[in-house]
């Protein structure tokens, strides 16, 4: 972890260097070599980079990539197939669909046709009750990156009151159950915000911590916070100003709070770097599990932030 001097810029590159230094460390002790099966449908150029870098990393890692991309005109029961056949290989650890599916594909029915031990991007509903329960098992990256991040910069969440733009069941839904967590790296106070909410300004105007994940740029400005709040800004969307030039925004906007925030994380640079990692740490304790060595995730963040 860091000193106790907040950082005004909370860079999610120095954290995704020390969690990928202690997976590679843990997979070299223990002599394995986890495996996931990747699995994209298409040919989306944003999920193809995204892609490449899971496969860069898991190298990097000593992870085994088994990656495989199947036409657009693939089918949900091909699909379900491939799924099954994974499921039951022994030596593939962990699952990963890379995301846009086709619009036709029953995403509920995919997520749950997946081995909840193998759901390393934990969408199967057994993974997710697990997250309201308190119970141990596989967790949701960004999410999981969010807390990892406000932990690695010593921001106090107990009893904060942190503020959660989006209800997705990938972001908003369960971060807020795991700020929940009667643990000290949450019991926090959470208020979720949508687009059927009230007042949204009051609201995060409210908040110690502000996180938005809706996917809308630059939607949170300089008069929606409160003097010296964290913002954590989970988003990433691509725009084009008006030369034709594209980049990529997040949900806050960056230029209008950065004075008024007492600290902010990137985007790029931010979340998004920590969340590729935790990929591999999920699917670590996968592999740990089918081979018997019991480690919570407790176990894990205390072995990457206190030892």
């Amino acid at each position: 972890m860091r000193n106790n001097t907040l950082e005004k810029i909370l860079s999610g590159k120095p954290l995704a260097k020390l969690i990928q230094s202690k997976i590679k460390f843990l997979i070299a002790q223990e002599n394995l070599q986890p495996k996931m099966a990747l699995i994209q449908i298409g040919e989306d150029p944003a999920s193809s980079y995204y892609v490449q870098n899971i496969i860069n990393i898991g190298n990097k890692l000593g992870c085994e990539v088994l990656y495989n991309q199947y036409p657009a005109d693939f089918t949900q029961e091909d699909l379900l197939t491939i799924l099954d056949d994974a499921n039951t290989d022994p030596s593939i650890n962990g699952i990963m669909i890379q995301k846009p599916l086709p619009p036709s594909f029953d995403e509920l029915k995919i997520a749950e046709s997946i081995n909840p031990k193998k759901d390393i991007d934990c969408f199967h509903p057994v993974n997710l009750g697990r997250i309201i329960l308190e119970e141990d098992g596989l967790f949701p990256c960004t999410p999981l990156a969010v807390i990892c991040t406000l932990r690695y910069y010593n921001i106090e969440t107990q009893g904060s009151h942190i503020v959660i733009i989006g209800r997705s069941n990938i972001v908003g839904k369960p971060l807020s159950n795991m700020l929940l967590w009667k643990k000290p790296y949450a019991n926090a106070t959470v208020t979720v915000c949508h687009s059927r909410s009230k007042n949204i300004k009051e609201l995060t105007r409210s908040a110690d911590i502000l996180i938005a994940a809706l996917g809308r740029p630059s939607f949170v400005t300089e008069d929606m916070i409160k003097a010296e709040s964290v913002l954590i800004d989970v988003g990433i969307n691509q725009v084009t100003d008006k030369d034709g030039k594209q980049s990529y925004v997040g949900d806050i906007d960056y230029n209008t709070c950065f004075d008024k925030a007492a600290a902010i994380t990137p985007v790029p640079g931010g979340i998004g770097s920590v969340t590729s990692s935790l990929l591999f740490l999920n699917l670590l304790k996968a592999c740990f599990t089918a081979h018997n060595i019991n480690k919570s995730i407790d176990d894990f963040l205390n072995y990457i932030f206190v030892e």
